[in-house]
């Protein structure tokens, strides 16, 4: 048992440290609209109800990372954005894409979708209310209402005739031979897949999926293939080195392993804690006599011009000596020490009030002086010569009992 003592803190504290070591290893990402992301900004969610559904997701990171001989019929590759394609890489990727199922794209709003795919598509920022499908694609369904969208694309006139347009800004707004929405459906050709444009990304998010029909609609367009290729766009698809912070380029272990080194020294610093003893109480070097303290803080007092906290203190003071001069328990309350002082001292109760509870008279040194030497004699007159220490008037209810029971009665007092 002694051994079982001794060892099992250090078997449960490798557990934790294990333990927490594996779930600071597991992969989490940042990225916005990242399957990996479980943060509001993420598409964890809607990622892993499309493996229910029994889709096989595929993370890429970077353009770089498709290979086109794999990519063919029942597979959809969707990219998150075109910031890191090029007049010219954009292009040539989506012609080698050509083969696909469909290829989907989220616009986010900076006009680099035409440009970097090298189609005839505009972008502007949408009014963001809700909008209803008003088309005929396989992923839209009458009824459907998408809630966060962002994005207005709006087809040129060479891409207008092969085009579809869902989830116009208003019923019947491309009744006149525009072709405007929330997404655009460009068919297949020679050079390029079925592509579907969409301005749609906040509505993919875990914070958004669940409103309006948000999740139905992406999980028609994203899982209509077996296999669907979720790539992550990197600087690397640009030509460019990819630029980040220190902490970009150190391995991933690196964090596991500062909590391990983090939880050793932590362990080692109670171990050797224990190992120092019980704490021992040593005397002071100096005795600091109470009137010297007292003095000091009431040259504090004077020098922070505080004359009301120092009159609060000599009324408590006076308070708490009256209490069993009077034959009161020092709990008594305020307002009855002041009613008990008054009728044995003869004064009127406001006037004791004002001795014993109200600091605002001490508006300044003179005031706090004038006050004190009040106080003062109010304490001198209950004091003095002749008057019994704990008796009280005849005409007042004896709060402490019987004359025999209260501490300071004479036996004269007693008898009499």
């Amino acid at each position: 048992m002694r051994a079982v003592r001794r060892w099992a803190p250090w078997v449960l504290l490798v557990l934790v440290v294990a333990v927490v070591a594996a779930l600071l290893s597991s992969p989490r990402s940042g990225e916005p609209l990242s399957p990996a992301n479980n943060g509001p900004d993420g598409a964890q969610a809607l990622a892993e109800v499309l493996r229910q559904e029994g889709v096989e997701v595929e993370l890429v990171a970077g353009t770089a990372g498709l290979d086109p001989s794999s990519l063919g019929p029942g597979t959809t590759v969707l990219l998150p954005h075109t910031r890191y394609l090029g007049p010219d890489t954009g292009p040539e990727l989506v012609a080698d894409l050509a083969d696909l199922d469909q290829l989907v794209v989220l616009a986010d709003g900076t006009g680099g979708v035409g440009a970097s795919l090298g189609l005839d598509v505009e972008e502007s920022w949408g009014a963001g209310i809700p909008v209803a499908a008003d088309c005929t694609a396989p992923f839209a369904r009458e009824g459907d209402e998408l809630v966060g969208w962002d994005v207005l694309l709006a087809a040129g006139s060479q891409d207008r005739p092969a085009t579809t347009a869902c989830f116009p800004p208003g019923a019947g707004h491309n009744l006149g031979g525009a072709r405007e929405g929330a997404v655009l459906v460009l068919e297949q050709d020679e050079t390029r897949p079925r592509t579907v444009l969409a301005g749609i990304g906040p509505t993919w998010t875990n914070a958004r999926i669940t409103e309006g029909a948000n999740a139905a609609v992406a999980l028609r367009l994203l899982g209509g293939s077996d296999r669907l290729v979720w790539v992550q766009p990197q600087p690397s698809d640009l030509g460019l080195e990819a630029t980040g912070s220190l902490w970009d380029v150190l391995p991933r272990t690196l964090t596991p392993a500062l909590w391990v080194v983090g939880a050793a020294v932590l362990a080692l610093a109670l171990w050797r804690g224990r190992r120092l003893g019980a704490v021992v109480a040593e005397p002071l070097p100096a005795v600091v006599r109470s009137t010297e303290t007292t003095l000091s803080r009431a040259r504090l007092y004077h020098q922070a011009h505080d004359s009301r906290h120092a009159a609060r203190a000599v009324q408590s003071g006076a308070r708490r000596r009256l209490a069993p001069l009077l034959g009161l328990p020092t709990t008594v309350g305020a307002d009855r020490l002041a009613e008990v002082v008054s009728r044995v001292g003869g004064r009127p109760v406001d006037e004791v009030r004002r001795l014993l509870l109200d600091p605002g008279t001490a508006t300044d040194d003179a005031a706090l002086v004038a006050l004190v030497r009040e106080v003062h004699a109010l304490e001198d007159e209950l004091r003095r010569p002749g008057r019994p220490v704990g008796t009280y008037p005849t005409d007042y209810p004896d709060p402490g009992g019987s004359a025999a029971q209260r501490p300071g009665t004479s036996p004269a007092e007693r008898t009499r």
